[in-house]
């Protein structure tokens, strides 16, 4: 049996990581490859001070009183996604601190594998070359899968760099729109547009790891908010009560601390692990969202989904380019528009579930290609 070394950001304490990189490597042992994650840690010191970096404007205030009434849940959160980690995927027996010590003590496979993820995005990778299989042999065949530059450009300074290690790969795939344009400019190679890897496993195969009990009985939006790229607020909290007041159903928050606490009809499930999340997912009749990966878990359980993002208008957005290759362009908001009408809040799921289930296998059969071209 041949061997794959996937390397991808897999053991943060961030559901849609977690995910991906399972779902990734349980394709390819489906496909029939001995897989395993590489363990390579993110963050290191590689990421110190990223120049490229902007969080300025993405971090709403948060009181500390409120990060103190959730510490419990968070910790229960994190202890949920290690042992997801643990209990999910496999990882190399050596654990890798640095891009130099990958260098060093590269690890052998016959295929080597970016996974999917904002590995090659300056602003939140600086420009890692880990990432771009810098520690792999010449000889050995190198694959992107969905990888994600998440800019319309890369730095001058970096360019060099990001041309002669992405020359070396034989197949490169990413997963939004821009990011195939820039790299063939870069490169001149062909490159393909595919799904996310949690987007290659449909939602029966999910539900084989969710939690099977129903985690909030009443009806309810799941709303998933995540501030590291962009500010959402207070944007995001005034249409989920909005919504909420539209459908009366209940609100339920995942993930992470509100900045403001006591809004009515509104449940906290902070401490979920990844398997209660997909549960919160499966389970809601709406979800609102400014995560990639709450879109994408929205889209493949079948549910009316909002995916709110700073510019509408932005060629480099994740969310964008699988709502549009999904035919569901009237489900991206960003923070500027007025409130959708109600009538937005349904649309023909068994559309999308077609279109999806083509991509899917559009996806699938890429993978199987790239791997067997050795």
């Amino acid at each position: 049996m041949k061997s794959i070394g996937i390397i991808t950001i897999h053991k943060i304490n961030n559901y849609g990581s977690v995910l991906q990189a399972y779902a990734l490597q349980n394709v390819c042992e489906e496909i029939g490859y001995y897989v395993e994650i590489i363990d390579y840690d993110f963050p290191n010191v590689h990421h110190q001070n990223n120049p490229y970096s902007s969080v300025s404007d993405s971090q709403p205030n948060e009181p500390k009183w409120i990060k103190v009434f959730f510490a419990k849940a968070l910790i229960r959160q994190h202890r949920g996604i290690t042992s997801f980690v643990q209990n999910h995927q496999n990882l190399s027996s050596m654990v890798f601190s640095s891009p130099e010590s990958l260098k060093q003590n590269s690890p052998l496979y016959d295929t080597y594998i970016t996974g999917s993820d904002q590995l090659w995005s300056p602003r939140h990778c600086n420009g890692d070359p880990a990432f771009m299989l810098h520690f792999a042999s010449d000889n050995s065949l190198k694959i992107s899968y969905a990888a994600s530059i998440g800019s319309n450009e890369i730095p001058s300074e970096l360019q060099s760099l990001y041309k002669e290690l992405l020359n070396r790969y034989k197949h490169i795939s990413v997963r939004e729109n821009s990011g195939a344009a820039l790299i063939n400019r870069l490169t001149g190679k062909d490159v393909t547009v595919v799904l996310d890897p949690t987007l290659l496993l449909n939602n029966k195969e999910w539900n084989q790891i969710a939690a099977p009990e129903r985690q909030f009985k009443k009806k309810y939006i799941l709303c998933y908010f995540l501030n590291y790229t962009f500010n959402a607020f207070p944007y995001v909290d005034k249409l989920a009560a909005y919504m909420q007041k539209q459908t009366g159903y209940e609100i339920v928050r995942v993930a992470r601390p509100p900045h403001h606490m006591f809004m009515p009809h509104t449940h906290y499930r902070v401490g979920a692990s990844p398997e209660e999340f997909l549960a919160l997912v499966r389970d809601a009749e709406m979800v609102l969202t400014t995560s990639f990966h709450g879109t994408a878990f929205a889209v493949n359980y079948g549910k009316p989904v909002f995916t709110v993002v700073k510019d509408r208008n932005a060629s480099d957005s994740r969310q964008i380019s699988l709502m549009q290759n999904l035919g569901l362009e009237d489900q991206v908001l960003s923070i500027v528009d007025e409130f959708p009408d109600k009538s937005r809040f349904t649309y023909n799921v068994n559309d999308e579930q077609k279109r999806l289930e083509t991509l899917r296998q559009n996806s699938k059969q890429y993978l199987i290609n790239a791997l067997k071209d050795e």
